[in-house]
């Protein structure tokens, strides 16, 4: 209990996702219906990992941060602003004056999971549609058993 109030910095998902090289980042807010979907529309045709923070008023428990608050505090990325300048995009993710909303990073040179993983390099068939090769299993086993 904090009896003093909130003194720490609230997490800020899009900055740690940037920090990380995250593959796509973007913000959207859920009072703008066309902007929010145009934006999950271009996270899922995103080839990789895609983080979406979505700013969604409380009208239950939050009645400072409404819709007319999200309004009058957000702002967009303006057309001339570079998504694959990752300095750029942290420096815009960690804004608090206005919370600028868009898609803050795209990095189209990063792997996917799947890609980095030893397991898709020879066959990129989900798991569950390939045959196993039981004789490889056994000399893993096996291998594992001589370990100790």
């Amino acid at each position: 209990v904090q009896v003093n109030g909130v003194f720490l910095e609230p997490f800020n998902p899009l900055a740690v996702a940037i920090a990380l090289d995250a593959s796509f980042v973007a913000r959207a807010f859920a009072g703008h219906v066309e902007q929010t979907k145009e934006i999950l529309k271009k996270a899922i045709a995103h080839k990789g990992y895609a983080l979406v923070d979505i700013l969604q008023p409380c009208v239950t428990f939050n009645k400072l941060n409404t819709y007319q608050w999200f309004k009058e505090h957000t702002c967009y990325l303006g057309d001339s602003y570079n998504c694959y300048n990752r300095n750029e995009a942290f420096k815009r993710a960690t804004e608090k004056e206005k919370l600028p909303l868009g898609v803050f990073y795209i990095n189209p040179e990063k792997k996917t999971f799947e890609e980095n993983i030893g397991l898709y390099r020879e066959d990129n068939r989900p798991l569950h549609q390939r045959k196993p090769d039981i004789g490889r299993l056994r000399n893993l086993v096996e291998a594992f058993k001589n370990m100790s």
